[in-house]
């Protein structure tokens, strides 16, 4: 048995403090791991940093010696003695920063304690299997909302070491709790954060797209799944998986729970659908997950691709979602993808590869592609391809299905031949051509794409970008402290035909200063305007025309006059009665 103590002594210095105690025994040789990323996201993230203060002793308070082997590995030196009993208990004393709040983090103020566990506990090197049993020292109206099961007041349990960081923590005095059932297994949604909640809508709206997934599978991994809430009053979204868990930050100016529903909606959707797909469906690179290093795979346009289409799939089949809003997010798929021109530089498979690299930012001019975006977009196609191909027998979930029955039940990883293979049996040659072309090559979506929508009625109308920044002149910016910065140029555009560059700053539209809010309407009805831009050294002034056209993209529209064959593929797909 392990023992894990959190503490604090300030919450508003966001400093946190960690015991670890355990019995070590005699002439083995003690090493301690903090993991150096967490899963759900694949890319390293040097935890170790946030660590101030590191000591260790035995039971008797006395401190022992110990090094660093690598930035997150440290080796104790027992100081066993001759005479020395076979066993000597050790504690492991130290502090870590948490004052970053997103879903994937640990976070200390006076209003909450969360936990991600990945993010600060210590693993011992060749014990990772024992049973932990951890305390909480918080105020006593606190409540705990967690995965893991509850002992007694403040008090939990994990079975090993993957458990215990599989399961995020809240605590709190102020967390609400909401609950739902399907087929006997409890759900429960967690609230941190002020926010006006509608619970029957909610918990119906949960349980609704809940039964269209588990139906999809057959059964559902876990006995039980908490749905835990970060509600903040300024923008956010961040959304990350654990087995039987989730952790969601989410929030803007308004009430989220109105405004902000939909997004709500759809990353929940999304997270759920991940306790089959990565949790218990895994690549065999990441069977077990070795927490010390990166676990390399090509699959991520399976863990999210697949995952980003099937929990929107998922909403519309259930009925939460409408046609519209359906459609809407396929369109956004289609709009991010034609506004990046890394899919000409970097396929799908290898840009879920390098997130080890660079991680899940943009990093330089048009390098490589999205496994969320592009990824759904492949989905997409395979599966109105199988649907077609099989005459609506089989689709995408069946694949899905075969992976977890004869893979994820069974703790076996699968590979990515495992994958082509399923989607060859159902979908035929095509498949096979589609994942050949767009996830390990970089050929132009647009046929395939049309070719595919066309099996349900559906075809692709080009569109022009509402950004007249993006339509006149090639260029995308955002807002990043109140500055006004380049972040997307297509390749050959006006814009960079005249030396712009990405991480450029837009000052000026006609001598008027440029916000995120007013830069559409200073480009508006203009048949030329006067540009100003700052880089690094210098200003450069533009004066360009408004007559070309950049940055366009598609929308799915309906077909004027569909067929028999279209019409039920249409409604297999979406399951429309």
């Amino acid at each position: 048995m392990l023992y894990l103590t959190f503490s604090y002594q300030q919450s508003f210095r966001h400093f946190l403090d960690i015991e670890l105690k355990f019995i070590a025994k005699k002439n083995h040789e003690l090493i301690v791991q903090l993991p150096s990323w967490r899963p759900g996201r694949y890319e390293l993230a040097d935890f170790s940093q946030n660590i101030q203060k590191f000591d260790v002793v035995d039971g008797d308070g006395n401190k022992l010696d110990f090094h660093k082997t690598t930035k997150d590995r440290w080796s104790i030196n027992t100081n066993w003695d001759d005479g020395d009993s076979q066993t000597k208990e050790i504690k492991i004393q130290y502090n870590y920063y948490a004052n970053k709040l997103d879903a994937g983090s640990t976070y200390l103020d006076e209003k909450q304690l969360y936990i991600n566990p990945v993010n600060c506990c210590l693993y011992i090197i060749g014990r990772e299997q024992e049973e932990y049993q951890i305390e909480f020292k918080v105020p006593q109206d606190y409540m705990l909302a967690s995965g893991l099961k509850e002992i007694s007041k403040n008090q939990l349990t994990a079975e090993s070491f993957d458990q215990l960081v599989e399961c995020p923590i809240i605590a709190s005095p102020s967390l609400r709790e909401y609950k739902y059932q399907v087929n006997d297994i409890p759900f429960h949604i967690w609230v941190q954060g002020e926010s006006e909640v509608d619970e029957q809508k909610m918990c119906q709206d949960f349980k609704d797209f809940t039964i269209e997934q588990i139906n999809r599978f057959g059964s559902f991994p876990v006995k039980d799944y908490h749905f835990l809430f970060q509600l903040t009053p300024y923008d956010s979204y961040h959304g990350v998986e654990h087995t039987n868990s989730t952790v969601i930050l989410l929030g803007n100016k308004g009430q989220v729970l109105k405004e902000r529903y939909e997004a709500l909606l759809g990353i929940c959707s999304h997270e759920l659908y991940h306790t089959w797909n990565i949790k218990s469906i895994r690549p065999i690179e990441m069977q077990p997950y070795d927490y010390s290093k990166e676990n390399y795979t090509k699959l991520g346009y399976v863990a999210e691709g697949v995952t980003t289409y099937m929990g929107d799939l998922m909403l519309k089949r259930s009925k939460v979602f409408s046609w519209d809003q359906f459609f809407d997010k396929m369109n956004q798929n289609i709009k991010r993808h034609y506004e990046n021109d890394g899919r000409f530089n970097m396929s799908v498979a290898d840009s879920g590869f390098d997130s080890w690299l660079d991680g899940y930012s943009l990093g330089i001019p048009n390098r490589k592609t999205n496994i969320y975006t592009e990824g759904a977009l492949n989905m997409l196609m395979l599966d109105l391809t199988i649907t077609n191909h099989s005459e609506r027998k089989h689709s995408l979930h069946c694949v899905m299905k075969d992976l977890y029955q004869d893979w994820g039940l069974k703790n076996k990883g699968f590979n990515e031949n495992d994958f082509i293979e399923l989607c060859v049996k159902y979908g035929g040659e095509q498949a096979n051509q589609i994942i050949k072309d767009h996830i390990y090559n970089k050929i132009d979506y647009t046929k395939s794409l049309e070719t595919c929508l066309s099996y349900v009625g559906l075809n692709l109308e080009e569109t022009l970008n509402p950004s007249l920044s993006a339509r006149y002149f090639g260029f995308i910016c955002v807002e990043e402290n109140n500055k006004i910065i380049v972040k997307k140029i297509q390749n050959n555009s006006i814009i960079e035909q005249r030396g712009i560059a990405v991480e450029d700053e837009l000052l000026e539209v006609d001598n008027q200063k440029v916000t995120s809010k007013n830069l559409n309407n200073l480009l508006k009805d203009k048949k030329q305007v006067c540009l100003k831009f700052k880089n690094r050294f210098s200003n450069l002034e533009l004066n360009l025309n408004t007559d070309s056209t950049f940055f366009n993209y598609y929308k799915i529209a309906k077909q004027s006059n569909p067929s028999t064959q279209q019409i039920q593929n249409l409604n297999f797909w979406l399951n429309e009665k």
